[in-house]
């Protein structure tokens, strides 16, 4: 326990560029993010498995995260939840002012998280590097289409000195729940890359994430090459699907929903990871 604190203190520093060093290497992110990655490994497998990454909304990890993470698992694929509020300090207040206001770890600097993660999980004995997936709700649906942009046109990440050519490498899908699509996301004037797919599912009644500026986004981005497809669930709010949502008069848990969303993952799971096995 003596040694917790100072590595979390070391994790703090780095990842916010505060210890006067400048951008960091993305050995160096991975290795201070590594605490705040969990790693939900599926029962009774044997040999590498495949993994999807996790990253959750402005409000920071919470069940909804583990709800997809069990799906995940019992389709024999490991599931890694990657929490950036915590390994920056952010607490649930933090992030509602912060981070859900725009005000801090907008998806630009956020993105150098995804490749980090992507580069730990590469790393893991039990991780089949080959076959990676995605999937952002809201803040991390924001970050992982910025980090599609940037692995596009080879823009580093906002605190990473560079960004590697491998930085997608195993990915084979791309997933977002009613992800922000508006003013300050890259991809709105940046282009998507022709892999891995983005695959998008947006909320009617959302008025906290436009579904609106998403459609107007991915139909740029289809015109242009980009492997992108998206579906609408109608009568659907922001955070349908997380039952343990801070109250919000804007978001209302729904059942069906929740339900319709946990199907459509599994069966983007099963295509891209599972299918396609050798």
């Amino acid at each position: 326990m003596r040694r917790a604190r100072p590595l979390l203190a070391l994790a703090a520093c780095t990842l916010l560029a505060a210890c006067g060093n400048g951008p960091a290497t993305v050995e160096h992110h991975a290795q201070a993010l590594e605490p705040h990655i969990t790693v939900l490994m599926p029962e009774d497998r044997e040999g590498r498995v495949p993994a999807v990454l996790m990253f959750s909304g402005c409000g920071g990890v919470i069940s909804v995260q583990r709800d997809y993470a069990a799906i995940a698992n019992e389709a024999g694929i490991a599931a890694l939840i990657v929490d950036s509020h915590s390994a920056r300090g952010i607490g649930p207040l933090g992030a509602r002012l912060l981070v859900c206001s725009g005000a801090r770890l907008r998806g630009g600097h956020r993105a150098g998280d995804v490749v980090a993660a992507l580069a730990h999980a590469r790393t893991l004995p039990g991780i089949d590097a080959s076959r990676l997936a995605l999937i952002g709700w809201s803040h991390g649906g924001w970050t992982l289409l910025d980090t599609l942009t940037r692995a596009e046109d080879g823009t580093p990440p906002d605190g990473l000195q560079s960004l590697p050519g491998n930085a997608l490498d195993g990915v084979r899908s791309v997933m977002l729940v009613y992800p922000w699509c508006g003013v300050l996301n890259r991809a709105r004037g940046h282009a998507l890359p022709g892999s891995p797919p983005v695959h998008a599912m947006l909320a009617g009644d959302d008025v906290i994430a436009d579904p609106r500026a998403c459609e107007d986004l991915f139909e740029r981005q289809r015109a242009a090459g980009a492997p992108v497809d998206w579906a609408v669930l109608e009568g659907l709010t922001h955070a349908f699907d997380a039952p343990d949502e801070p109250f919000d008069p804007r978001v209302r848990h729904d059942a069906d929903g929740t339900r319709r969303a946990h199907d459509w993952f599994a069966g983007r799971l099963e295509a891209s990871l599972i299918a396609t096995e050798d």
